[in-house]
């Protein structure tokens, strides 16, 4: 029992004691700790409007100011401070230490954003009493220079029952209506309301309704059976029946807008009834898998020869020989070939189409050829227009993104048309330069270009476009008198304002018999202005142009242009293409602004042309009804 009593006993201070490593070890760890939640001692100043490290109360160490191995913030001398800071002012690390730098740049600036405000005020303050007739006279002149100014919208504040402004989501669902409304409006009744006409009510119904129908009869021309085609399919109803039914024996024109339904072997059954019976035309859009060696063979087993149309799209089962098969066929009658997105046509092609249409042969006068994403090399594109002379009479060419189109294949195309075309379509060539724009101009020789397609030419030039259209160029005949020009997705910086107000000015000259027979002079421009004005159709999308563009427009082009596409282009203004709409007569019926989020609801809703058939596309919404009914 003692021993018990003995062993429950506490033990002395000595008996307690840790060894003297683990007490140092302990004695580290309280150091550590206190140095870490130690904090700096506050100087009797605090401010932050400097960048002085002595004289600030922040530090960008853990330790404080001075409390580093131990030292205290009180015990640093004043020299000793004033010695550091200097050094260490500039290059100083740490988040502290930016931020001060920070604070006094800032107050920096706003001292000195302070004194030339006060500058100015005193100078202002010293008015004179002809200041107010300066600036009137200054502003006239902007006034005179820039007709626009003057523009004011018909914007009326709309509120809702609440007494509350529209928000932008009502604004643009009854600006969507308002164009809904009037997109077909007839003007001869003036009624507001659309009311669909009675073609439209029976193409709908005959569509709806296709299955019933045995034949159209002979009597329905290409026109409406166009418009059929297009509803079945647009509404999902175009299958290998409504194609038996479309491709009836006895029609001159067969038109497809999508062959992706018809199978090889129907168009060769229909085919082989409607060449013999006097076909004319063959217009075959997506046509895939449909035409192909077999439908070709079809064509050519019959013994007539009417064909003067030709137009495939997308026939990839097309080879190069058929293609020259049916050019040899019918170079007699055909006098429009446009093969589109072929891939296997060549060299066959391009020989049989030399030779056939050529002088020497006994075939009718090519009028049209269009040739657009064909894989043909650069000497098969060069033989079209040096091998013979099949191209004389050509009056529209499209070579649209041919990768092998250079400035000297252009060149040499141009030139064996003999001044003659009225359409040419170059766009996404992307290898031309303006060396092409020198080949066009020098072979438009007769003055018959009107229209004009240079979308996507990048190397294209400010300086090259300007050559281009202006006059008085010695060896050169006038600019092109054009109708529709697209300059869309060039060089943001080569379609600028100097470049469209000389093409719209040449586009709006008075041309007689003998214009290209001498060079005008830029003093006799103004005067020789058209009064039935100029460009139809005007594409600037992507560029620089600017209000004075627009006012250009309106100056000289008010009564003949009819649509304009200004999409992605920054630099124009709510009161350009107001004043461009408030000019321009009726026929203007359509502007495209895509990407131009500077227009505001000043033109989108107080535009003058909103009580006429105006469509502004790029600024509407469509309502959950509408969207649920497509």
């Amino acid at each position: 029992i003692e021993q018990n009593k003995m062993s429950k006993e506490p033990k002395s201070d000595s008996q307690k004691k840790l060894p003297a490593h683990v007490q140092r070890r302990n004695r580290s760890i309280a150091e550590r700790e206190a140095a870490r939640l130690a904090r700096p001692d506050r100087p009797s100043v605090q401010s932050l409007a400097h960048a002085n490290r002595a004289k600030s109360a922040v530090s960008s160490t853990p330790f404080g100011i001075g409390n580093f191995k131990g030292t205290n913030a009180s015990s640093i001398s004043s020299s000793a401070l004033e010695n550091e800071s200097s050094a260490a002012s500039s290059d100083w690390c740490g988040p502290f230490s930016v931020a001060r730098q920070m604070i006094a740049a800032r107050e920096e600036a706003r001292a000195l954003r302070e004194n030339e405000k006060e500058e100015k005020e005193q100078k202002s303050s010293e008015s004179h009493p002809l200041d107010a007739v300066l600036q009137a006279a200054i502003l006239q002149n902007k006034i005179k220079a820039n007709p626009s100014m003057t523009w004011r919208g018909k914007l009326v504040e709309i509120k809702d029952s609440s007494g509350k402004a529209e928000n932008l989501y009502q604004k643009r669902s009854r600006r969507y209506k308002r164009q809904k409304l009037t997109a077909e409006k007839d003007h001869s009744s003036q009624i507001s309301k659309r009311i669909p006409s009675l073609y439209d009510l029976c193409v709908k119904f005959i569509v709806n309704n296709f299955e019933s129908v045995e034949a159209l009869g002979l009597m329905i021309d290409s026109t409406i059976r166009r418009s059929i085609c297009e509803a079945l399919v647009s509404t999902g109803r175009m299958n290998g029946a409504a194609f038996d039914t479309l491709a009836e024996e006895g029609i001159e024109t067969l038109e497809i807008t999508d062959c992706v339904s018809v199978t090889q072997e129907a168009m060769v059954e229909a085919l082989e009834k409607l060449v013999p019976a006097g076909l004319r035309a063959l217009i075959l859009n997506h046509a895939g898998r449909a035409f192909g060696t077999n439908a070709v063979d079809a064509i050519l087993r019959s013994t007539s020869s009417e064909l003067f149309a030709l137009s495939i799209s997308g026939a990839y089962l097309l080879k190069d020989l058929d293609a020259s098969r049916l050019v040899a066929k019918f170079s007699r009658t055909l006098s429009s070939i446009e093969f589109n997105a072929c891939p296997s046509i060549g060299s066959d092609f391009c020989n049989s189409l030399s030779t056939h249409f050529s002088s020497s042969a006994d075939s009718s006068l090519l009028l049209e050829l269009s040739l657009r994403e064909i894989s043909l090399t650069r000497d098969q594109l060069i033989s079209l227009g040096t091998s013979s002379d099949a191209l004389r009479n050509l009056r529209s060419i499209s070579l649209r993104q041919m990768d092998a189109m250079d400035d000297e294949t252009l060149s040499k195309i141009l030139e064996s048309t003999q001044g003659n075309l009225k359409f040419i379509d170059l766009s996404n060539d992307v290898n031309l330069t303006d060396e092409s724009l020198l080949s066009i101009r020098r072979y438009n020789s007769k003055g018959n270009l009107s229209v004009l397609n240079l979308c996507g030419l990048k190397n294209l030039t400010a300086v090259g476009l300007e050559a281009f259209f202006t006059f008085g160029i010695d060896g050169l005949p006038n600019p092109p008198n054009l109708r529709t020009l697209d300059l869309s997705s060039c060089d943001f910086n080569a379609v600028n304002e100097n470049v469209v107000n000389l093409a719209i000015s040449s586009s709006a000259l008075k041309r007689s018999q003998d214009d290209e027979s001498r060079l005008l002079k830029v003093d006799t421009l103004k005067r020789d202005l058209s009064a039935l004005g100029g460009l139809v159709s005007l594409d600037v999308s992507n560029s620089s142009v600017t209000d004075k563009v627009m006012e250009n427009l309106a100056s000289t082009c008010s009564s003949s242009l009819k649509l304009l596409k200004v999409n992605f282009c920054p630099n124009i203004s709510d009161n350009g293409l107001g004043y461009l709409v408030s000019k321009c007569g009726t026929q203007f019926s359509s502007v495209e602004i895509w990407g131009c989020a500077q227009i505001s609801d000043i033109f989108l809703d107080g535009n003058h042309g909103a009580g006429r058939r105006f469509e502004i596309e790029g600024a509407w919404m469509k309502s959950r009804r509408d969207t649920a009914s497509k």
